[in-house]
């Protein structure tokens, strides 16, 4: 009995997790091949160039990689319901010369590094975008999915209001899920556009409950997300699941924010608190006179243990007139705050590139390691799990 007890203990170790690491985590965007793999495209160049930031993102003692997977309704695996990205293959035609997802996931872990899918949902890009992959044998889903697609503000979404949207969805990201031993998957813009999104029919023929629209807008979000996670969670119950919200919930004090909740109809909170959530990185990417510290307080004061990783925006120190002083002011604010797990930062070249402010930001990072001492629930460290069953952020308030 006292056996039995025992592999359960540790079996229930293994999926929760405990505390064991401050996270330091950055988004590695493929979108436009923005920080890998610019315009290169054969297998071994890629390889060489991914491998060099994975080392140097090792010596700054990274030890969180959120791979973009998918952009603009097209993917970096070997997918039947969306195309190969353009900015992987060089060719929209084409599909991906070798197992990408795979070689990521590998190099990283070899570096004790965890690394979490990023997806996009809903976002498919502009007609151009779409074009691309006129030819391949797998459609853009603005041409083989078009019932179930919107153009608002010259580019194409995914309806959420739409029950085959959500369908539709979870069917490519359980093909993810299966496919991988991704350490966590996290999303991005899962959300509504704007006021102005033409959703009108759907919301007429898909609202039982009568709600009024921006209700109706969040329920639609926070179905997708509930059963996003149960899907997850019966293929690989270790997988992290999580978001980058909007980096301002609800405001408070008098900031005046664009906000995740009535702007865009986006109630990450609601997520944590229905148990569909392990995790929120919410993208901080403005200073003390948007609150950044006051809207820090109510991402941790709703996140109910769940790890709260702070988002930040090195990108800021190009074209927006930070100085790496900011950034690090920012950094050292939120990993002193009780109950943050660590901070992300948007994105991989605004912290590996040339620029002085960049080069004193990385040797800042060189010369101070993430502590061991933050409260998350999980170990932020690579399982490495094999169970076969079990610019794409926005530039907010610049």
């Amino acid at each position: 009995m006292k056996k039995y007890l025992s592999v359960v203990l540790l079996l229930l170790l293994s999926i929760c997790g405990i505390s064991a690491r401050e996270i330091r985590g950055v988004w590695l965007t493929t979108n436009s091949g923005l920080d890998w793999p610019g315009n290169v495209y054969d297998e071994k160049s890629q390889k060489r160039l991914l491998s060099e930031m994975l080392d140097r993102l090792q010596k700054a003692h990274f030890n969180l990689i959120l791979f973009q997977v998918q952009a603009n309704g097209d993917v970096a695996w070997d997918s039947a319901f969306q195309p190969a990205m353009a900015s992987l293959t060089g060719d929209g035609s084409a599909s991906l010369s070798y197992d990408v997802c795979r070689y990521v996931i590998d190099e990283c872990h070899k570096r004790d590094m965890e690394c979490h899918a990023w997806v996009v949902p809903f976002r498919l890009g502009g007609a151009a975008n779409s074009s691309k992959y006129a030819s391949n044998k797998v459609k853009h889903p603005v041409r083989s999915k078009s019932g179930l697609c919107v153009r608002f503000e010259g580019s194409y979404y995914l309806d959420p209001g739409l029950p085959a949207t959500r369908e539709y969805l979870l069917g490519l990201y359980r093909e993810l899920v299966e496919k991988y031993d991704f350490d966590g998957i996290n999303l991005d813009y899962t959300r509504y556009p704007g006021a102005a999104f033409p959703d009108g029919n759907s919301f007429k023929k898909h609202n039982p409950r009568k709600l009024g629209k921006n209700d109706w807008r969040r329920d639609n979000i926070n179905a997708f997300v509930a059963e996003l996670y149960d899907m997850v969670k019966e293929i690989r119950p270790g997988m992290v699941v999580g978001s980058a919200p909007i980096g301002t919930y609800r405001n408070v004090k008098n900031y005046g924010n664009a906000t995740a909740y009535d702007t865009y109809q986006q109630d990450p909170v609601q997520w944590i608190e229905s148990g569909h959530h392990e995790m929120i990185i919410p993208q901080m990417y403005w200073d003390e006179k948007f609150g950044f510290s006051d809207h820090m307080d109510t991402w941790v004061s709703s996140a109910h243990g769940k790890h709260v990783v702070v988002g930040l925006a090195p990108y800021k120190m190009i074209d927006g007139g930070w100085s790496a002083d900011v950034v690090i002011s920012q950094m050292k604010k939120a990993l002193s705050r009780d109950g943050v797990s660590g901070v992300c930062f948007f994105r991989t070249k605004h912290l590996l590139g040339n620029e002085p402010k960049v080069k004193t930001l990385y040797n800042y990072l060189v010369k101070h390691k993430p502590s061991g001492k933050k409260s998350a629930k999980r170990d932020i460290s690579p399982k490495h799990d094999k169970h076969d069953k079990i610019d794409s952020v926005e530039k907010f308030l610049e």
